[in-house]
């Protein structure tokens, strides 16, 4: 706010708070009668002569009553509220014009000499500020892949097992993924409960930590889960160019190029890895990847593994 409005803005606010303390005020006695020997305390008997001070006063200028009730009281609290009312209208105006004011100042943060006319920033320093934007965000942008691992009826597989061998096969499970995708060079991850997306320098890396991972569950299933249904996973794959920043974790991520990835996934058969035509263009080693006879996205969809 400018110098000149900051104090009637605040005043104002303090106008409102006590005009709306007073209509509490003189609501209070109301419920005195409820209280058992409540006029036994200083304070109570202080508020009722000062409630009678003031409802005398108004039966002295104003003297009428509603349904046979004295209106002294009523009077007293909807002027109250009026009054609040009207002063916090007066602080929300002058807090507008401070707010006014102050935008056709000079704007330090958008760089010097940045002149910001009537509150609104001229054209040009839009476009300015803009291209500035424009350009941080393409140094932003790489083109990166992304793999998304998720196990098949992981519900159905936990019936009528032990809690507890579930809760230690599914841990195995997850040290099992984290172990293939560190050997890629996996750049950050998003776990669900029983999945995972997982981001890539670069679409080799991706389709390898799937592979990697179809082909170690023979050996899982075999010698380290103890319940009795298999592990089996879809894999969906898709790359391109999106805005990453290593401070952002993976699941606050949005790009529909991840979205795909998702999508691949879920359009998966068992143990296999499916991906995007436009993905596959990408991969050096397409070897095993063929049709799957599928649209998903608006894409081909490719598939290694099982068919």
């Amino acid at each position: 706010m400018s110098t000149a409005t900051r104090p009637l803005a605040s005043l104002m606010r303090l106008f409102a708070i006590a005009a709306m303390l007073t209509a509490f005020f003189f609501l209070l006695p109301l419920g005195v009668p409820y209280l058992e020997n409540a006029e036994t305390y200083w304070f109570v008997r202080r508020l009722l002569a000062i409630d009678k001070e003031y409802t005398d006063l108004v039966r002295s200028l104003i003297s009428f009553k509603v349904s046979g009730h004295d209106s002294a009281r009523g009077i007293i609290v909807v002027l109250a509220f009026v009054v609040s009312r009207v002063f916090s209208r007066l602080r929300r105006h002058f807090a507008a014009q401070a707010y006014i004011a102050e935008a056709g100042t000079i704007d330090a943060t958008a760089g010097a000499g940045t002149a910001i006319a009537g509150g609104v920033k001229s054209r040009a320093v839009l476009l300015e500020i803009m291209a500035e934007a424009q350009k941080k965000l393409e140094t932003m942008q790489r083109d990166l892949a992304f793999l998304s691992i998720d196990v098949v009826g992981s519900t159905d597989m936990k019936i009528g097992e032990d809690q507890t061998q579930i809760e230690i096969d599914f841990r195995s499970y997850k040290k099992f993924i984290e172990e293939a995708i560190a050997a890629n060079g996996a750049m950050t991850t998003a776990w669900t409960p029983d999945g995972v997306m997982i981001c890539f320098p670069t679409v080799d890396a991706a389709v390898a930590t799937a592979q990697k991972v179809i082909a170690g569950l023979q050996n899982f299933n075999k010698n380290v889960k103890t319940i009795r249904a298999n592990f089996r996973v879809r894999c969906g794959v898709n790359a391109g160019p999106v805005y990453y920043d290593r401070s952002i974790p993976m699941e606050q991520m949005s790009d529909r190029v991840i979205d795909v990835a998702g999508h691949m996934q879920k359009y998966a058969l068992p143990n296999t890895v499916a991906m995007p035509k436009p993905a596959m263009a990408k991969l050096t080693k397409k070897d095993g990847f063929k049709p799957a006879g599928k649209e998903v996205d608006g894409f081909e969809m490719y598939q290694w593994g099982k068919q």
